[in-house]
């Protein structure tokens, strides 16, 4: 039953660069909060021979034309005896207007009917719906899966500037590796000695191991994307695998394909950039909380110290190479990371790594569904009306996401304040900020209907994110002075 592997953000450096493929695929984790919830129908008069690890779901030895009856709306499911067989029983759910029957089992701790395991029948059945409508859904995304290439892919691209290391620049004091190329050998994929399928030639030579992975079939608790190419892991358990060693993560499918490149010391590297918010904070912060990301609030604090009045702050590109590297020490040496004037004298490299922080988030920090409020509340002609509309759409966002976008546009409203000096109006910042902190549809890509109206609606991202600048001390009421 109901087997599967697991979109889409696209990515904008903020400073005036072309606009690139998209790094992680989000539309699978939007099918996955679509998808039916599953709806128990419970038997009022419960049978006598009820198994005592089945419930009120269970309805004994009843017919398939019984169940069609009963199961009336997508996600309704109940258990019933199979086919008068004492002791083997039948899940039987509606999905898409259709009943579905499959063979249950419990195994004396664990529901399932393929191999997945789950502590509750409710479990089994949520994961089971969100699957059916994914593979109902989603075609195009599961074949783009399958040819996704290893050298774009969110692994490779987050771990590139930290597996060849060599001397940082003169008079920095962080110890930073940049960015490098060396010579490797074919890639091993499993057992199999083969040359990796679609590789160009330079993605070969970066590579600089031949350790293979150990993968594990893994239960995640956060939101999590697979490493090769960027979909979301659906499901509730077992979505994929994880390397034991470098700590990879990837759906099933998709390990077959990653080459023999392990590398235990990049475990701790993958902790901070590229890691769902709500994941990273553990689900911590909210409306009237302080719980933002360190990241975030050292590269606020340093920019507010010496950068409000550099011209051209946030729209002027740092060295992609020192951006790289202080990167790499933030996920090294997380809240220590030296970023004064001698340790990181561009401040448009501070500002480059905040930015690049918030493309990385797999969701983005305006979600869709708040993007779809704020558009209709930035419309209303009433300025008192518009505020009280914009905190009301801003309720819906996760809490980490909240509490990190307030941090970050009282920041931004701290900027647009000196735009006297930084020449950076709410339009300029949010002209280059926007495409960063709102999901959008990459044109590249083969669009849903939710793509098309994202995309339809791409030039009212930069309004919305004006107004929350300049409505941002009665929106976030904001008490700073700075």
């Amino acid at each position: 039953m109901m087997t599967m592997d697991s979109g889409d953000k696209s990515g904008s450096s903020g400073s005036g660069q072309p606009r690139q493929s998209s790094m992680w695929k989000s539309y699978l984790y939007q099918l996955q909060q679509e998808a039916p919830k599953p709806a128990a129908v419970l038997c009022t008069d419960r049978p006598p021979d009820s198994p005592p690890h089945y419930g009120l779901e269970y309805h004994g030895d009843i017919s398939s034309n019984q169940c069609q009856s009963l199961l009336t709306q997508d996600g309704a499911y109940l258990v019933r005896q199979r086919n008068k067989a004492r002791g083997f029983y039948t899940l039987s759910l509606r999905f898409s207007r259709q009943v579905k029957h499959y063979r249950l089992f419990y195994d004396a701790q664990k529901h399932y009917v393929g191999e997945k395991r789950f502590d509750t029948l409710h479990d089994l059945v949520a994961d089971g719906l969100v699957c059916l409508f994914i593979e109902q859904r989603a075609g195009e995304q599961l074949k783009a899966m399958q040819v996704a290439s290893y050298a774009d892919s969110p692994y490779y691209t987050l771990t590139r500037a930290s597996r060849v290391p060599k001397s940082p620049a003169a008079g920095k004091e962080n110890d930073l590796p940049a960015v490098d190329r060396v010579h490797g050998s074919t890639f091993y994929i499993g057992s199999t000695q083969e040359r990796q399928a679609g590789c160009s030639p330079d993605s070969a030579r970066e590579v600089n191991t031949q350790r293979p992975h150990r993968f594990n079939v893994n239960t995640f608790s956060g939101l999590i994307w697979c490493g090769f190419c960027g979909h979301f892991l659906w499901g509730f358990v077992s979505q994929g695998v994880k390397c034991q060693d470098c700590g990879f993560k990837a759906h099933k499918q998709c390990s077959f394909k990653v080459p023999n490149d392990c590398s235990p010391d990049l475990k701790h590297l993958q902790s901070i950039f590229g890691v769902d918010l709500t994941t990273s904070l553990g689900g911590k912060g909210g409306p009237g909380s302080s719980e933002v990301p360190a990241v975030v609030t050292e590269c606020i604090s340093e920019i507010e110290a010496r950068g409000l009045t550099s011209e051209g702050i946030y729209r002027v590109p740092g060295s992609q190479d020192q951006v790289e590297a202080l990167k790499l020490a933030f996920e090294r040496d997380g809240e220590n990371v030296n970023l004064n004037e001698k340790a990181v004298g561009d401040i448009n490299v501070v500002a480059g790594v905040l930015k690049l922080y918030l493309r990385l988030l797999p969701i983005p920090l305006i979600t869709a569904q708040c993007f779809t409020h704020l558009q209709i509340a930035c419309k209303l002609s009433d300025p008192d009306a518009r505020v009280s509309s914009i905190k009301d759409s801003l309720l819906s966002l996760p809490t980490a996401h909240y509490s990190t976008l307030k941090a970050i546009i009282l920041h931004l409203g701290r900027v647009y304040k000196h735009s006297a000096a930084n020449k950076m109006t709410a339009t300029s910042l949010s002209t280059v900020l926007a495409p960063t902190l709102i999901q959008t549809a990459p044109i590249t890509e083969t669009l849903q209907p939710a793509d098309l109206l994202a995309l339809a609606n791409s030039s009212q991202e930069p309004r919305v994110v004006e107004l929350l600048i300049v409505y941002h001390q009665d929106v976030f009421e904001d008490t700073t002075t700075a």
